[in-house]
């Protein structure tokens, strides 16, 4: 009996750290491809935006407690310039996207 729960126990955390890494993965990937898009950042905002630290740790960025996605994009005033990247589609637990006082242009990608 004993090992049948560990056996379930194990089961469930591979399930569930799987699902943990690929979801934060397809995170980092979204906010490292806007970054890509930015063609000036005057003030070094996106400096922070590696893979050294934690996405949630990024300038701008506010992540969701529970589930470590990204719930708020807030960039505004860093006078940025660029286009907005339809990977931006991908942070789905996106709630907030907040980059006034910037210079985007093209269209808002939609999901």
């Amino acid at each position: 009996m004993r090992l049948l729960f560990f056996y379930v126990f194990f089961v469930w955390l591979k399930a569930s750290l799987a699902t943990n890494i690929l979801g934060n993965e397809t995170h980092v990937i979204a906010l490292l491809q806007f970054k890509e898009s930015i063609s000036n950042d005057p003030y070094g905002v996106l400096s922070s935006w590696n893979t050294s630290s934690h996405f949630c740790n990024w300038h701008g960025i506010t992540c969701s407690i529970k589930h470590q996605r990204v719930q708020q994009l807030s960039l505004q005033q860093c006078q940025l310039h660029g286009t907005i990247s339809p990977y931006i589609g991908n942070l789905s637990f996106l709630r907030t996207l907040n980059l006034a006082s910037n210079s985007f242009y093209g269209e808002i990608p939609g999901r």
